[in-house]
């Protein structure tokens, strides 16, 4: 009986073994992955990180992106009584023929002129 018994502990600390092998082996596999997928999202949001700058010119007139994100946002505060602080999307339209700039903010629409 004594062997049986040395025998199974050394079966179950050969499972034991082969077990604690594939776990780590799994985890090595899983930090792999993780650090792949980083390295994915990291070339990913480098590629997303272009400023463009836009400068509509016409009329002698120099306007930038930002300059008529900004109109936008004072014409909704200012005129319209809106908060632009929590404006999350901006549709501009800049129409220079009508010498006018058509806006939506999160569904409130809006324009001024250029």
């Amino acid at each position: 009986m004594a062997k049986a018994k040395k025998t199974n502990t050394k079966a179950t600390a050969n499972k034991a073994a082969n077990a604690a092998t594939k776990l780590v082996e799994t985890v090595a596999k899983k930090a792999e992955e993780a650090k792949s997928k980083k390295a994915s999202a990291k070339k990913a949001e480098a590629t997303t990180d272009v400023k463009a700058n836009v400068v509509l010119q016409y009329a002698d007139k120099d306007l930038s992106y930002d300059e008529l994100v900004q109109n936008a946002k004072n014409v909704l505060k200012y005129d319209m009584n809106g908060d632009p602080e929590t404006v999350k999307k901006i549709d501009l339209f800049v129409k220079p023929e009508e010498n006018k700039v058509y806006f939506v903010m999160d569904g409130v629409e809006g324009s001024y002129d250029l």
